[in-house]
Formats: structure tokens, C-alpha cells, sequence
């Protein structure tokens, strides 16, 4: 019997890994920050140096073979000065996946600009070139590809569409901390590559996110639009002394990341290749053994990604492989077994609740014919993604094999129980 009806899970007894992850070095990082007397970089010097977030910008820069990083307070404010730094405003379009969080969508109307969905892969939920291709206008000016849950979108391809077309390449890597294609960094590919660093993510700090870019130029653009027009002394500031600039050549807002955050990363990115390899041991445990349950793969991974990044590991379910019940209910049954949450991926931004531009005034009045162009196709990729995906937190992953094998017998034990049930049917299924 399924632990979804009263029968005994395949979990009792153990715990899964605690995310986030922190000890007696991050604690002592946090009352650094705390001691310091600054808590933001608008305060001024006390001791002299560089602030925390600068400083985790530049190593988070070097982490990713980039040449400048911006520290911001969210995922969110990347995106916008992302947007903003390349000059995107009212009038243009801007392509943005249909399978993505609501943030890239919202970004793009907070800049005045139109979010054009575009279709995507359906077994890996990333932008293709082809769907790239079928939504380009002449008002495009600019493309947010975002790599998703544990694999990559195809760089190469879009990469080379964007360039034909004249397109801005602006790579969301908020699911994808430290991926690599070829060697090299996503985030590293187009114009600008932002990133999410919330409780959630790989790279966690409860709130907070950057931008990485190998242009000076957008690069100060960036640091003026998320401290309200003010950038760096060109030195680390001595003893009493502020260390942003008021420059005023671009007019900016205030998402500057706070100090204490700052501190929080910088314990916390030492801490992620050696996250990423374990995660990647489990997962490829995993991997060998869903062939031996029939109707369930992995998430294709691109032949040049060299190094994956897991922020939700997901399995695709083949269509009828738990008999009619619907992915949402595997996924209940799954959560029962395992006392861990299984989930199906978000709806789509053109079946979300979440994409609601006419709630707001200063959206809903250019919300209008360009919008329905955006919103008034099929997205049978994304519809597909969504309704034929399992997911898991990369926290499961950061534990022993014994997880492993228990992800595996519960997979295989709801799917038996569903074999059971299309030759012998009993009224609540799955349910």
C-alpha cells in the first residue's frame, strides 16, 4: 500500500541533508560583518578597505572567469540593470522562455519594455534556437535564455542566432551556479549573466543576487543603476572614508546588497564545487538506475556541458508510465514515500498566475496588442516540460547513497503500484 494511503513509506527513520548549509565559520563571518560597523556599502569606512560586497563581487567574478561583478540585493534587480545597462526601454521586445520563474518576464516590463514568450525544448524546459528564431521581430532587441534545473540551454546555437540577428544575450544563470560549457562558465557567453542567490539556490544567502560581465563599460553602468548613480572609488577607501562615487552619468535606483549578506556568501562560495561534486556523485547514481523503471529518464544534459550544476534534479516521465495519473499526483505520492518534497516544475509564465501585467497601471497600458502577440500561441514544449517532469531539491543530493536508493524504490514502488492499478482499478488511484 502507498504511504498516500495510510501504507508503510519507504523513509521512516532518516533525515535529509538541512539546507542551507552553515557552521561555526559562517557564524563567525556573520558577527564580522556585525562587528564591523558597516552593514551597507552607502556607509562609510570605519577601518578602511573594501567593502564585503565588493569583495564577494570580485571573487564571485573570478569564479566564473569573468572579468567585473556586480553584487545586488536580488535575482530580480540583476535582471533589470542587466536590461537597463544595455539600453532596453519602451518600444522594444525582449524574448524571454516560457518556462522560467516570473522574474525575467517582470523584469523586462519593469524597464518599459515587452516580454515576448518564446517556446522551449520539452525535455529539457531551456529556449531553443529554432523557438528563438520563430518569435524574432524587428522590434527585438535583446534575448533572456535561462538555464534550467540541472542542465543548459543549447549556448552555441543561440549564441550564433543572437549574433545573426543583432540580438543583446543576457544569461539567467540563477539555476545554474558554476555550470560549464566547454570549459567556461555560462554567464560568460552573452553580454551580461545574472544570477539569484536566495535561500533556495546553489549559492544561497536568504536574499540577494549579482551580475557578472566582461565589459567595463556595462559593468559601471551596472554598479550607477543599483546604487542610485553612485560607483566605486577607484581605490579601497581608507579610514572614515565612503567608498561610492557620485558619478551621476546614468540615473540609478538603490538595490545595493547588504554587508551581512555579503559576509554570508563569502563563507558560503568555497563551499560550492565541493557541494556541486558530491551532488553530481548522487545524481549519477540515480541515473544509473532509472533505466531499470520503465517510462522514467534524467533530464538530457548537452554533450558540452563539463560540469553541471543542480539546483533541482529532475526525471522526465514518459506519458502513460503511472497508468492516467497526472505528474502532480506521482508527485503526492512520491512526497509520502519520501518524506521529502517531490514537485512538478512551475506552470509556465503563459499558464501562470504570476504574469499578470494588467494588475499594475504602468504595465497594462502598453499590455495590449504587442502583449497578445506574446501570449496567443501554443507552447507545447513548455505545456509538455511541465506536465511530464519530476523534481527535487539539490539538497537530497548533498547526503549518502542510502538517499539515492531510496529515491529510486520510491519511484519504482508508486510505479508498480500504478501498474497494479491499470489491471486492477480502484476508485481513488493515485489520489
Amino acid at each position: 500500500m502507498l504511504a498516500l494511503h495510510g501504507g508503510a513509506p519507504v523513509r521512516t527513520h532518516r533525515t535529509w541533508p538541512r539546507w542551507p548549509q552553515f557552521d561555526n565559520r559562517t557564524a563567525a563571518e556573520l558577527l564580522a560583518a556585525l562587528h564591523s560597523s558597516r552593514w551597507s556599502v552607502t556607509w562609510y569606512s570605519p577601518r578602511g578597505g573594501k567593502s564585503r560586497e565588493r569583495l564577494f563581487a570580485e571573487a564571485f567574478a573570478r569564479y566564473n572567469g569573468a572579468a567585473h561583478g556586480v553584487s545586488v540585493d536580488h535575482g530580480s534587480s540583476a535582471l533589470v540593470i542587466a536590461l537597463e545597462a544595455l539600453g532596453i526601454g519602451p518600444g522594444d521586445e525582449v524574448i524571454v522562455p516560457a518556462m522560467t520563474w516570473v522574474a525575467p518576464a517582470t523584469a523586462v516590463l519593469r524597464v518599459g519594455a515587452i516580454p515576448v514568450l518564446a517556446d522551449v525544448d520539452p525535455d529539457t524546459g531551456c529556449l531553443t534556437a529554432d523557438e528563438l528564431r520563430a518569435v524574432v521581430s524587428p522590434r527585438t532587441r535583446a534575448v533572456i535564455v535561462v538555464h534550467l534545473a540541472c542542465t543548459a540551454a543549447e549556448l552555441d546555437d543561440i549564441v550564433a542566432v543572437t549574433g545573426q540577428e543583432g540580438l543583446a544575450l543576457i544569461e539567467d544563470c540563477s539555476q545554474a551556479h558554476g555550470t560549464r560549457w566547454a570549459g567556461r562558465a555560462v554567464g560568460t557567453f552573452g553580454a551580461i549573466g545574472v544570477f539569484s542567490l536566495g535561500a533556495a539556490k546553489s549559492l544561497a544567502a536568504g536574499e540577494a543576487g549579482a551580475a557578472i560581465t566582461d565589459s567595463r563599460d556595462l559593468y559601471e553602468r551596472m554598479l550607477m543603476l543599483r546604487a542610485d548613480s553612485r560607483g566605486y572609488t577607484e581605490d579601497a577607501p581608507g579610514s572614515g572614508e565612503y567608498e561610492l562615487v557620485e558619478h551621476g552619468t546614468v540615473m540609478g535606483a538603490n538595490y545595493c546588497m547588504s554587508e551581512l549578506t555579503a559576509g554570508l556568501l563569502l563563507d558560503q562560495l568555497p563551499r560550492l564545487d565541493d557541494q556541486h561534486a558530491l551532488r553530481e556523485q548522487r545524481a549519477k547514481e540515480i541515473e544509473a538506475g532509472l533505466p531499470d523503471i520503465p517510462g522514467l529518464a534524467p533530464i538530457p544534459v548537452p554533450a558540452p556541458v563539463d560540469r553541471r550544476a543542480v539546483y533541482e534534479y529532475g526525471i522526465r516521465v514518459r506519458p502513460g508510465a503511472f497508468g492516467p495519473a497526472t505528474v502532480d499526483q506521482v508527485a503526492a505520492a512520491l512526497t509520502a514515500e519520501l518524506g521529502t518534497r517531490v514537485y512538478p516544475p512551475r506552470d509556465p509564465l503563459h499558464r501562470s498566475v504570476l504574469l499578470r501585467p494588467q494588475t499594475k497601471p504602468r504595465f497594462a497600458q502598453w499590455w495590449s496588442e504587442a502583449a497578445e502577440r506574446a501570449t496567443g500561441r501554443a507552447f507545447t514544449g513548455a505545456d509538455h516540460y511541465r506536465d511530464h517532469t519530476l523534481l527535487m531539491h539539490h539538497s537530497v543530493l548533498l547526503g549518502e547513497r542510502g538517499d539515492t536508493e531510496d529515491i529510486l524504490t520510491a519511484l519504482d514502488k508508486v510505479r508498480a503500484h500504478a501498474d497494479q492499478l491499470a489491471a486492477h482499478p480502484e476508485p481513488k488511484g493515485l489520489t
